[in-house]
């Protein structure tokens, strides 16, 4: 019995990070690129006050399942149709997105929102001064009044799972990170975003279950310590 107890005990850790999993999944449905947040649990054996047990340990890992594309007409909003993700330099180094929201600076740098610079080929991308025109063709070619002004650089990595979320629509290459440069198989979309590949109602639906699983071992807990808190009374009787 104490087992299930322990075990159960382990799983409100375990239903209390999905909850934020699918809290920060349903606060981001509106975000343009943003992956959303996957909750796996596993149950492993361990030791707890010396008594080996069963624990549950939950995992998070993230969906990269590409989202909707949706018109918006904007020339600086672009999308990716296909593999790859739009390399941003920041003040703490690369990071890499799929949100392709973009805009520009003061000086005709195209940026992020937060101001991170949009690298091409050859660095940060600059419109002229002057240029009245932009456009930017299916392999990422950005032209302005027909002059080019370089290339999008679009980054791909052989394992996803090694990529890092920092914030709602930013990665970050982990050590173990490597690049697939071989790998081409996008279109760039521009006028288009890319949206968030969240899905509300399976998010709900999720929410209710855990909310379930979650009362459910709660009153596990609390069923077992009334039994032992009344045996303990009861013998404290007998004495």
């Amino acid at each position: 019995m104490i087992e299930v107890v322990y075990l159960a005990a382990s799983g409100l850790d375990a239903y209390t990070k999905k909850q934020e999993t699918i809290a920060a999944n349903l606060a981001n449905t509106n975000t343009a690129g943003f992956k959303k947040y996957i909750a796996d649990f596993t149950i492993t054996a361990d030791e707890v006050d010396g008594i080996e047990s069963k624990v549950v340990q939950p995992e998070v890992s993230i969906d990269f399942t590409k989202g909707d594309l949706t018109y918006s007409g904007n020339n600086l909003d672009i999308a990716i149709d296909g593999e790859g993700f739009f390399t941003i330099e920041t003040e703490q180094g690369l990071r890499y997105t799929r949100n392709g929201q973009f805009k520009l600076s003061g000086n005709g740098e195209i940026i992020t929102s937060n101001g991170g610079k949009v690298l091409g080929q050859s660095g940060p991308l600059i419109i002229p001064k002057g240029k009245s025109s932009l456009t930017i063709d299916g392999s990422g070619k950005i032209k302005s009044d027909n002059s080019t002004i370089g290339e999008l650089l679009i980054n791909n990595f052989k394992e996803k799972s090694s990529l890092i979320p920092i914030g709602s629509s930013l990665f970050m290459a982990s050590p173990e990170a490597a690049q697939d440069p071989s790998n081409r198989n996008y279109t760039i979309a521009q006028g288009y975003l890319e949206q968030s590949n969240v899905n509300v109602v399976t998010e709900m639906v999720e929410m209710i279950e855990n909310m379930r699983n979650y009362e459910a071992s709660n009153y596990l807990i609390k069923n077992f310590s009334d039994t032992l808190h009344q045996l303990i009374s009861s013998q404290s009787n007998i004495v």
